[in-house]
């Protein structure tokens, strides 16, 4: 009788220490969430939050050609400058969106593990050329790099316009020519997000930086399209007759 109380109690023992052991895990859970929670409520108002817009034009998850020119353009435009001459070779014009994925620590570790992480960026290159006073030229090949998306010169060459009629009658003044190329940055990693993980407490000293920076950049508004449209369509660069290297796209 005794033999058989004993095997009838010892599972119902196990089960409850099984029970008590997964209401810790669930506790312990549950108050990481709500930490986490907090910190969802806090973040609303950071920083980071209330520039996320910005951020995300300054480097955007598809290749961003149409803001790239739009930006050049609405440069172009503040520092007087003619652009003569403009090739790309982007290769693909859309790319798969960076995605939002849920995963566990330990999925996230086995990925590690198995491959090496893709880059977290892919680029866009553009060969410009534009004309202008030296000091008009100057002030574009500055105001280049402070349009949204992250834009920067990776070769220049500067020179004097040869024929006569590169003479500013009014101002007297020598017409030069830039031949430049801009690389334009793109997220392309895939976001891993793990609910248990807590949210970084505060922006470092240069993410900080980076985003005072974003005040001062120049951002296009382009008109988000549905449908594939043609003619009406406004010509961003009306001294180009024709786009060398188009052909390409």
């Amino acid at each position: 009788m005794t033999g058989i109380l004993i095997f009838s109690i010892i599972p119902q023992i196990m089960a409850s220490m099984e029970l008590y052991n997964d209401l810790i895990s669930e506790n312990k859970r549950f108050s990481q969430l709500k930490i986490k929670a907090a910190q969802l409520d806090e973040s609303a108002s950071s920083l980071l939050m209330s520039n996320k817009d910005k951020i995300n034009q300054a480097l955007p998850s598809r290749k961003p050609l149409l803001e790239l020119l739009s930006g050049l353009n609405l440069v172009g435009q503040k520092t007087q400058v003619s652009f003569t001459d403009i090739s790309l070779n982007p290769g693909k014009i859309s790319t798969e969106s960076a995605q939002l994925a849920e995963t566990s620590s330990t999925k996230s570790s086995k990925k590690k593990k198995a491959k090496k992480s893709p880059p977290k960026y892919d680029v866009l290159n553009l060969d410009v050329t534009v004309t202008g006073g030296i000091d008009n030229v100057n002030q574009f090949l500055s105001e280049i790099e402070k349009i949204a998306p992250f834009t920067t010169i990776v070769d220049l060459a500067l020179n004097e316009r040869s024929d006569r009629s590169g003479l500013d009658e009014d101002s007297a003044q020598t017409v030069f020519e830039a031949k430049i190329t801009v690389t334009t940055y793109f997220f392309t990693k895939e976001i891993a997000a793990n609910v248990n993980a807590l949210l970084q407490s505060e922006l470092t000293v240069p993410e900080r930086k980076v985003v005072e920076d974003l005040q001062d950049f120049t951002y296009t508004s382009l008109e988000q399209q549905s449908q594939i449209r043609g003619g009406g369509l406004e010509n961003l660069f009306p001294n180009i007759s024709a786009f060398p290297g188009l052909e390409n796209l």
